[in-house]
This record gives structure tokens, C-alpha cells and sequence, in this order.
């Protein structure tokens, strides 16, 4: 029996089938959520995971499970789109540039970069059906965690025989209490801030995304993490000097203006 993440305080002690049914209850209702607008999810006119004549047929499953997957190449992250930023990335950006981090590790930090790059890449994919649910879609944590729980259940039973797999790599990460789970999750949060100077840089906005930065402040563990968002905290700091620096400049008229304004 797979030990589930804490969905609630009423639920902590509910075994995994218990969890399940109350999860294709939610399954039964809107489910998705982006940009505010909730809407049923469905694959070529069927709920993921339905049946056809009574017998699954695993390779109808597994183009099922590609469309799902394939829905994070164009879902936009809701933080960036609520802040009106142009051209911002998608979900599925993010958790492939998470999977690249686990490149970074040289073996000296005793992980597993294997399992690591799995957890990255599976855990944002319940996102594929209910979104890129933040505090800002009027949703309550509870309710967060029973719909992602509800959409990775039903898009583990189009993997046949990996479906524990992902079950478990996921319900891993949101426990966030093994080695690897830490790190992805502060692989998490490093892409963010990342992201977020990208930006800054892009627009030429220099600190205009602190908010981002500010949310992360005290939560990175894993030393190698650490010192990469150090890295980016000072390249932050020296671009947001070279803007100020520049506007300063372009803002003073030239000698050569003043000069021959004076000779009129």
C-alpha cells in the first residue's frame, strides 16, 4: 500500500483507497484550472484512462498519456501570466530545465542524479489536467492537493505496469522527506528565481520580480543550490548597477550639447 502525502489534517491517517475514491469524486467534476477558467480535461473526446469494450487497450493508454504530457509544452505558468509578462515560459520549460539540473551534480553529493531528473520531470505532470493551480486561483491548499492527486491517479492508470512508479515518484516529492526530494525542491525554487532574472534582463526591469526572490529567502537547503542562487543574487546586483548606471548617463546631456547650446 502506497503511504499518500498529507492531503489534510482530517485525512492524514485515510489509507490509499480511501484517497482514491475520494479523488475520482473530484475526478467526476471541473478539474482544470488556468488563468482562473476551470474546465473537464479529455483526450480525444474521453476521460484519460477509460475503457473501450470492456478491455484496455495499452498502446490507445499510451497515446493518451503523450497528449497529457504533450499539454505542458503550451500551458503557460501562472505566476507569470497573472503578472502580465510577455512570452513567458510553460510548464513543461520548467520541468525540463529542472531534469537538466540534475547534470550539475558531480557525484560528491551522494544523490542519485537518475532519480533525480525522475522527480523533476514528474513533479509538476498532474499539472497536465488541473493546471498551474496557485494561491491566486482562489483555491485552497486541501483542494490543491486533492485535485493533483486525483489527475496523477488518473494518468498513472494509462502506464500499465509503471503506474506505481509514478505514483510513487510523485507522492515522494510532495512528502519531500527523501534526499532527492529536498534537492528537486529546491531545484524548484532555483528555476524560478532563475527565471525570474531572466526576465528582468530580457525587459530590461531590473529588480522588478523581487516578490519571486523574496518568496525563496531562507527555504534552499543543499549547499550546491546555495551557491548557484548566490551566483545569480550577484550578477542581479551588477545588472541592476549597470541599468541604474546607464540611465544616469543617458539622462545627463552631452558636453558636446551643452557646448553648443552655449555658442548660439
Amino acid at each position: 500500500m502506497l503511504t499518500i502525502y498529507r492531503l489534510s489534517t482530517k485525512l492524514k491517517k485515510q489509507s490509499f483507497d480511501l484517497c482514491t475514491r475520494l479523488s475520482k469524486l473530484v475526478a467526476s467534476r471541473e478539474t482544470h484550472v488556468s488563468g482562473g477558467m476551470m474546465h473537464r480535461v479529455t483526450v480525444n473526446g474521453h476521460s484519460a484512462g477509460s475503457e473501450e469494450g470492456g478491455q484496455r487497450n495499452k498502446y490507445s493508454d499510451y497515446v493518451k498519456f503523450l497528449e497529457l504530457v504533450g499539454n505542458l509544452k503550451h500551458m503557460k505558468r501562472t505566476g507569470w501570466v497573472l503578472r502580465n509578462v510577455k512570452d513567458c515560459e510553460t510548464i513543461s520549460g520548467h520541468m525540463y530545465r529542472m531534469g537538466m539540473m540534475s547534470f550539475l551534480l558531480d557525484g560528491q553529493q551522494g544523490l542519485d542524479r537518475i532519480h533525480v531528473m525522475e522527480l523533476a520531470l514528474v513533479h509538476d505532470l498532474a499539472e497536465s489536467i488541473v493546471g498551474d493551480i496557485t494561491p491566486y486561483c482562489g483555491i485552497s491548499r486541501e483542494e490543491k492537493l486533492l485535485k493533483e492527486f486525483s489527475a496523477i491517479s488518473e494518468i498513472a492508470e494509462l502506464l500499465g505496469p509503471n503506474k506505481e512508479k509514478l505514483l510513487e515518484l510523485f507522492n515522494e516529492y510532495e512528502e519531500g522527506k527523501t534526499p532527492e526530494a529536498k534537492f528537486v525542491k529546491d531545484l524548484d525554487r532555483l528555476d524560478m528565481v532563475m527565471q525570474a532574472f531572466e526576465y528582468e534582463k530580457r525587459d530590461n526591469c531590473p529588480m522588478k520580480h523581487q516578490e519571486f526572490f523574496d518568496s525563496t529567502k531562507g527555504k534552499f537547503s543543499h549547499p550546491l543550490v546555495i551557491n548557484i542562487v548566490n551566483e545569480i543574487n550577484a550578477q542581479r546586483e551588477k545588472f541592476a548597477e549597470a541599468s541604474a548606471d546607464g540611465a544616469t548617463d543617458n539622462s545627463s546631456p552631452s558636453r558636446e550639447a551643452a557646448t553648443s547650446g552655449g555658442s548660439r
